[in-house]
């Protein structure tokens, strides 16, 4: 998306990701179109949240912003058992997946 503020344009993209510092980068959708803002996740909780909250609209932005915070969640995952990794995986995906905020599930083809 092109942005112009005070004269300055400028190409944002509605999701990102942030391996560096495991956030996700959304415009937030919620102040437009009279205010612009990039809201950064700092976690796949907040994530969740932000897709609760409808921060991001649409379903291709809802599903980016749901896929990296999946990634938030793997990331974030400190140990080596496998088997508490998946663990962890399953409770990303199981928050992610409950913070649809329409009828349609983005977890399913």
């Amino acid at each position: 998306m092109n942005v112009n503020i005070h004269g300055d344009r400028r190409h944002y993209r509605t999701v990102t990701f942030d391996a560096t510092s495991n956030s996700v980068l959304m415009i937030e959708q919620r102040r437009l179109p009279h205010q612009f803002g990039i809201l950064a996740t700092g976690n796949f909780r907040e994530t969740a949240q932000a897709i609760t909250d409808m921060a991001v609209r649409g379903a291709g932005a809802i599903g980016a912003a749901a896929a990296y915070g999946l990634a938030q969640g793997a990331l974030a995952f400190r140990g080596r058992d496998l088997g508490k990794f998946a663990q962890q995986v399953e409770t990303v995906y199981q928050t992610l997946k409950a913070a649809r905020p329409t009828a349609v599930d983005p977890s399913t083809p």
